[in-house]
């Protein structure tokens, strides 16, 4: 397999920066996967505090196990952090995630072109 075609699998399917491993750009990798797992740390602190408000108010009967319900509570349920702040955290795990992609393909390539 092309080194290129596995740079860009590995960070398009592992993790985002795992391609940067397979061109041997290391720092490039570690600050792709710390970007990304302090994003996942914050969007799994809020998903697990917002979790354990619904579910505190679903064992005490206070609203009724339907979907439409809880999904609305989801919404409604202030959490750890501003809406905002997930939001450009989720955003930024997405662009990293997008430009370890392009960028390790493109390191790949010119790693070929060079042998």
């Amino acid at each position: 397999m092309k080194l290129s075609t596995r740079a860009l699998l590995y960070s398009g399917l592992v993790f985002p920066g795992a391609g940067y491993f397979v061109v041997k750009k290391i720092v490039r990798g570690i600050i792709a996967f710390l970007m990304t797992f302090v994003g996942l740390v914050v969007v799994m602190v809020e998903a697990f505090h917002k979790a354990q408000i619904i579910a505190e108010k679903i064992v005490m009967g206070a609203i009724p196990i339907d979907i439409s319900v809880i999904r609305e509570q989801i919404l409604v349920t202030p959490g750890v952090f501003s809406t905002t702040v997930v939001s450009v955290v989720s955003a930024m795990i997405g662009l990293v995630w997008l430009v370890g992609i392009v960028d390790s393909w493109r390191l790949a390539k010119q790693e070929e072109a060079r042998v």
